[in-house]
């Protein structure tokens, strides 16, 4: 993609363009992509885990596996969402690791929602409340710890059908939740 010296690209388009040419081999295009993904994940979980001494550790691992899993991205998408669908799965694999129970609800909205908040709540007939196909999903991914792909694989559906799930499912809890804080 052609443009001026002083010109710039909305951040997703320059996302796009840089990995766009990195594809077509393009190493400082490449370089460019992760200084400026680096920069956004480094916002993005900033927001979600504030100044945690180990904020600099999970940019690392994310960064990895942006490089590691950069044949997975559909050339014809946006590079946002699934950079930052990576970045959310690396932080709740740290918050795993660490102990701390946090839920990712929306990857996009960058909504997160700490287990504590349901402390007072029965998990069991929160989920007993949502679609049975929803509730298997988040059972298998939030409190077994499968991941997307592993919790498909058992129930024999694809791996953006049990995000699907997940998502929706997530966010019908949050509403559930919402609607009985105010209740």
């Amino acid at each position: 993609m052609q443009r001026n010296a002083g010109q710039k690209l909305n951040t997703a388009d320059a996302l796009d363009s840089l990995m766009q040419a990195a594809r077509g081999g393009d190493q400082g295009a490449y370089r460019q992509f992760l200084a400026e993904a680096s920069g956004r994940v480094r916002a993005m979980l900033a927001r979600k885990i504030g100044s945690d001494s180990e904020l600099e550790d999970v940019l690392q691992e994310c960064l990895i596996a942006l490089h590691q899993k950069r044949h997975t991205l559909d050339p014809g998408r946006p590079v946002g969402p699934w950079m930052y669908a990576i970045a959310n799965y690396k932080l709740v694999d740290h918050w795993r690791k660490r102990g701390r129970s946090k839920m990712v609800l929306d990857d996009e909205a960058d909504m997160a929602v700490d287990a504590d908040n349901f402390a007072d709540v029965d998990v069991a007939s929160l989920l007993d409340e949502l679609p049975e196909a929803q509730a298997e999903a988040i059972r298998m991914t939030h409190i077994e710890g499968m991941t997307n792909k592993e919790a498909a694989e058992r129930i024999g559906i694809g791996t953006s059908a049990m995000k699907l799930r997940v998502h929706r499912g997530m966010n019908r809890l949050k509403d559930i939740v919402e609607e009985r804080e105010n209740d």
